[in-house]
């Protein structure tokens, strides 16, 4: 039995981990082995276990908390100490034992992870660029890159969920094609990156006067479309005239006035989405051929 005793100590005494002793009254060290020694300094034993390892903030918790049992009783406690003066994380296990003489010790064997941290912190940093780009991904899908305003994809799935409130609950709702009038000048007079400016511009003034109820988006080119939740034709034709009212007398970097029209159409009984947009399509057609900048209406 010596002779295994012997063998365990040499075991203990070369194995690359912080194995020390603590005393359960003072608070001292009484035994480290030799890694403990290179690391911490020979003179750690006798040393109180505080002193040794002050970063960690824990050193009164972990004496503390096998005080509160029997040597016998007192479960195995697992943490993780970061020693802020060797920049180290390790993995603390301790456990109150009776030692040679009887009286209550504690063991503790502190294991560096600084490699699993490290993993740890490249796994989260990984788990928060993929959160981040995959809601990139999510706002790309459903907005148009030029103007950040909903894409007609996105148009379309939100105009389908009101026509179903319209059908299941009898919601009115009404949509608003508005189109910049004569844009092709701008194009081919300042340039498409004018021409893009002047769209961005559009879509904010449209934005920044439509209700907060009301979703927008770039319906294609120049055209945006606007769906007004419980709105009648009669609103919606207000609503399409303040916004013609703003844009007319905003005055556009670069290219100076501008204008658009309108064209305002109000869900029926007896329609489909589809034949809604054609008749807020024809009302904008009719606004373009009655001299444009100007609202009009298809009951």
């Amino acid at each position: 039995m010596q002779d295994f005793d012997r063998f365990l100590l040499t075991v203990v005494y070369d194995l690359a981990n912080l194995i020390f002793v603590v005393d359960q009254g003072d608070g001292t060290i009484v035994y480290a082995n030799q890694y403990m020694r290179d690391t911490l300094g020979a003179d750690c034993v006798g040393r109180r276990f505080a002193e040794q390892f002050s970063g960690a903030g824990g050193a009164h918790h972990f004496i503390s908390y096998n005080q509160q049992h029997g040597a016998e009783t007192a479960p195995p406690l697992q943490s993780e100490y970061y020693d802020d003066e060797s920049e180290n994380w390790y993995h603390v296990q301790q456990r109150q034992i009776a030692w040679i003489d009887g009286s209550p010790k504690i063991v503790f064997v502190l294991s560096e992870i600084n490699a699993l941290k490290r993993l740890q912190k490249d796994l989260t940093e990984a788990h928060a660029t993929l959160a981040f780009k995959n809601r990139e991904l999510e706002i790309s899908a459903r907005t148009d890159r030029l103007t950040s305003l909903y894409n007609r994809h996105q148009l379309d799935q939100v105009i389908t969920s009101e026509f179903q409130r319209f059908r299941r609950y009898g919601k009115p709702f009404s949509v608003l094609l508005a189109d910049c009038d004569q844009f092709k000048q701008v194009n081919d007079t300042y340039g498409h990156p004018a021409g893009d400016a002047v769209l961005i511009d559009l879509a904010r003034l449209l934005q920044s006067n439509i209700r907060a109820t009301d979703t927008l988006g770039r319906w294609g080119g120049e055209e945006f479309l606007a769906i007004l939740p419980e709105t009648g034709l009669d609103n919606a034709s207000q609503l399409a005239e303040k916004l013609r009212a703003t844009i007319s007398a905003y005055v556009f970097p670069v290219v100076g006035h501008k204008t658009a029209s309108f064209g305002i159409a109000q869900i029926r009984q007896d329609e489909n989405i589809k034949d809604l947009v054609a008749r807020a399509d024809q009302a904008l057609y009719l606004a373009k051929a009655n001299g444009r900048n100007r609202v009009e209406a298809l009951a």
